[in-house]
């Protein structure tokens, strides 16, 4: 299963100086049970009509329960929910 997470920051927010922190922060989610690896999918070209960053995590059904109250998710949340002025969250089969 896919998990993905497709964020807008705001415009103002530059969030490609924080994207290696984000990633280093979600590869830390490695290490929780079910979630067997993690995508990033910058945008090539930042407009202000379109979303900035999708992460994509690769799970299982006991990883997409464990994301949920993971500390990388809480932290994720705590730390840049701030900064986000729209996001989408879609779970599919691959």
């Amino acid at each position: 299963m896919k998990h993905n997470i497709i964020v807008k920051f705001f415009d103002n927010y530059d969030y490609q100086n924080e994207l290696n922190n984000i990633k280093e922060l979600f590869n830390k989610a490695l290490s929780v049970p079910g979630i067997l690896d993690i995508k990033f999918h910058p945008a090539i070209k930042r407009t202000s009509n379109r979303h900035d960053l999708w992460i994509e995590l690769i799970v299982n059904e006991l990883g997409l329960e464990n994301w949920k109250e993971c500390a990388v998710h809480i932290q994720w949340k705590n730390q840049y929910t701030k900064y986000i002025a729209n996001k989408v969250i879609f779970d599919c089969l691959d």
